[in-house]
């Protein structure tokens, strides 16, 4: 009788098994709502690196444009930034329209950069987001401040009005070689999206090796 009863009670202080799991899927729901969403930490990363981005391509445009530099140097840096503008954008649009299926028998056969294709591809949304939206946009305003300074440079000697003339007319130059080339090359990075891609995946692997299963 002794016995009975003391496994009686062993058995009541035992957790059954589906009491245990869940005590457990509550204790990761707990987690997961401590944690912050993904959105949230996504969009912080984003905002750091265009802090870091645009601090980075001020300095370096102010470092070479002064109020001494010439015509030719501000135009030869107004080039630079609208060509990375526009690959950046050609980039974007190649990664989010191509698929990864379509570098997996590459990948099987251990071509150097196919698996790193198939990872950009399958990160298209956030490495779009990163060419053409933070790149692009950095690019383009700190094509303003040089195109505000090559206008300095044009109406130097001139009258307010001519100030102004070579303002409106630099950034409408500007402003319709970024959009005009954006729209001119978007064919061409949707035709040949696979081989953007491939090359582009292939290029980084200079610099930051595969890692290949053995």
């Amino acid at each position: 009788m002794e016995d009975h009863q003391q496994n009686l009670n062993e058995g009541s202080n035992e957790e059954h098994p589906s009491a245990h799991k869940k005590h457990r899927h509550r204790d990761d729901n707990l987690k997961a709502k401590k944690r912050p969403p993904q959105w949230l930490i996504w969009g912080l990363n984003i905002l750091l690196l265009s802090f870091g981005l645009t601090v980075i391509f001020s300095f370096l445009t102010e470092l070479i444009i002064d109020e001494d530099s010439s015509a030719i140097l501000c135009v030869a840096v107004l080039l630079v930034l609208l060509v990375l503008n526009i690959s950046c954008d050609v980039l974007a649009n190649a990664i989010i329209s191509c698929k990864p299926e379509a570098f997996h028998a590459m990948a099987s056969n251990k071509i150097p950069g196919a698996k790193r294709a198939v990872t950009f591809c399958r990160n298209s949304s956030k490495l779009g987001s990163i060419f053409a939206d933070v790149i692009g946009d950095i690019c383009g305003i700190v094509s303003g401040a040089a195109g505000a300074a090559l206008a300095l440079i044009i109406a130097v000697s001139g009258d307010s009005w001519i100030k102004l003339l070579a303002s409106i007319i630099v950034s409408a130059v500007i402003g319709a070689l970024t959009v005009g080339g954006k729209a001119i090359f978007k064919h061409f990075a949707l035709k040949y999206n696979k081989k953007i891609v491939f090359a582009f995946a292939r290029f980084t692997t200079f610099f930051k090796k595969e890692k290949v299963r053995k």
